[in-house]
């Protein structure tokens, strides 16, 4: 049986996201906040099940907005992973960069490739990618995503997934809200394969102040411990 088209599965609202001076018009869904509840309520038996794709995350306006500060030459490719609703990615893309947005949920890809054309995008490529079964053809300058880690099972696949995919000399940013563990234990767990720069930000919203971190990884030198 064909799956439905998301605007049938969920109502749309587009929603304005500016960084770096562009404007991006971006379709999300609707009325997300009983997700949330219903994430609050039942806790970790319901994350599995949770659709992390339908909001725009904090950490991830953060990391775009690190990105676009240091003024990356627009010849690299930049990989994010754990998209979601891509606002990373499209953000890059609206600049100029060349981007690939990949996530493993379909409703995810649809949402992005109809952000993509409904943005004029056309130097933004959206693909599927499973982390435990990468199939990837590039090596990237940058891969970056926002809250990635919050299943310890995610860990080791995306360890591989950045020594397979890592161009030589490349970079790894990854964004997180400070609170989450999980996020703490991966940055704990890979030190000795990385040097890791640390940067606390905070983003006042909703009436909360978010501190969010940005991790820049980059692979340690042969016989550098």
């Amino acid at each position: 049986m064909e799956a439905l088209p998301i605007s049938e599965k969920y109502e749309l609202e587009t929603v304005p996201i500016a960084l770096g001076g562009n404007k991006l018009d971006l379709y999300q869904v609707k009325n997300w906040g009983h997700f949330i509840d219903t994430l609050a309520d039942k806790g970790e038996e319901y994350i599995s099940q949770f659709p992390f794709w339908i909001k725009v995350w904090k950490a991830s306006i953060v990391l775009a907005d690190h990105l676009l500060q240091m003024e990356i030459d627009k010849d690299k490719q930049i990989l994010e992973i754990g998209a979601g609703m891509g606002v990373t990615g499209l953000c890059l893309g609206a600049l100029g960069y060349r981007v690939t947005i990949t996530d493993y949920e379909d409703d995810a890809l649809e949402l992005l490739r109809m952000n993509v054309e409904h943005n004029g995008l056309d130097n933004v490529s959206v693909q599927k990618l499973d982390w435990n079964s990468p199939d990837l053809t590039n090596k990237y300058d940058i891969i970056c995503g926002s809250e990635l880690v919050y299943n310890e099972t995610f860990i080791h696949p995306i360890m591989d997934l950045f020594r397979n995919y890592l161009a030589p000399g490349g970079i790894i940013l990854m964004a997180h809200d400070i609170r989450r563990t999980c996020m703490m234990k991966f940055i704990g767990m890979v030190t000795g394969r990385f040097e890791i720069e640390n940067v606390i930000k905070t983003l006042r919203g909703d009436g909360e102040v978010h501190k969010i971190i940005v991790h820049t990884l980059r692979i340690k030198p042969e016989g550098q411990n």
